[in-house]
């Protein structure tokens, strides 16, 4: 029987036991029609997963025993914040979906001076959509972890919330030199940040100011990609260099 994962907010275990209730109690017996003795994965997005057991449902009330616990253990590549310029529509959604699914640590929509959308209310609704397509693109490719979604914020802003990304890179169309390879061919587990413009492009202006920042200008070859697609591409490439090191990696310490 297949065991399904579910994300659970402020997951609270007392003598080894689960409650859940509403939504998540109609989401399991409900949707996923799981009975006492099925088996349920929960994860509580920090990290941490719990094998449980249903063990009795009594009205609205589900009941869970925990089996066991697992952290997930530290991964070989970087921590990759995302700095990209929002789009309309269900483009946007697909975006956030895609980027949690290769491992986006941090999405951050961030107003260019081009940038066509414009958020009322801090973007209060759009956000709690995001972060809900992240829970779920999280629980499908069977991420431990949920990526923060931060409030929209003006590129000059953006400094405070990736303080820690010593790798920091923008996508420029204008540059014609320094390559993905170049930037990520060589191995290192420094957090990273990719900033990724509005379609009408980045202004001289803006650019300058990234530079002054410790962004470097990166060029993906001479396709243009929608704005949806580069963070993937850029992710793809992140994700393959590094399961790759892994691989070469542990095929050294085995002696193979």
């Amino acid at each position: 029987m297949e065991i399904r994962r579910v994300f659970v907010d402020k997951l609270k275990i007392k003598n080894g036991m689960v409650l859940l209730t509403g939504p998540m109690h109609k989401y399991i017996i409900g949707v996923l029609r799981k009975r006492p003795g099925d088996r349920i994965d929960l994860i509580d997005g920090k990290g941490y997963l719990y094998r449980s057991t249903i063990q009795s449902v009594k009205g609205k009330d589900l009941y869970l025993q925990v089996l066991d616990v697992v952290h997930n253990p530290e991964e070989m590549r970087p921590k990759v914040t995302l700095c990209v310029s929002p789009i309309k529509g269900p483009r946007m959604d697909w975006l956030i979906e895609k980027a949690t699914e290769l491992g986006a640590e941090k999405i951050v929509p961030t107003v260019f001076r081009r940038t066509v959308v414009r958020f009322t209310d801090h973007g209060g609704e759009k956000i709690e959509r995001w972060r809900r397509i992240t829970v779920e693109a999280s629980r499908q490719s069977g991420r431990f972890t949920i990526p923060e979604i931060s409030e929209p914020t003006p590129l000059r802003g953006i400094v405070d919330l990736i303080g820690d990304a010593k790798r920091r890179v923008v996508l420029y169309e204008r540059e014609k030199r320094i390559t993905l390879k170049d930037v990520f061919g060589s191995k290192g587990r420094d957090a990273t940040c990719v900033a990724i413009g509005p379609e009408g492009g980045i202004e001289e202006a803006e650019i300058e100011w990234l530079k002054e920042n410790g962004f470097i200008t990166c060029t993906l070859g001479e396709n243009i990609f929608r704005t949806e697609t580069t963070p993937l591409v850029v992710l793809s490439v992140i994700l393959y260099e590094y399961a790759r090191g892994g691989n070469e990696n542990r095929g050294a310490n085995t002696g193979a």
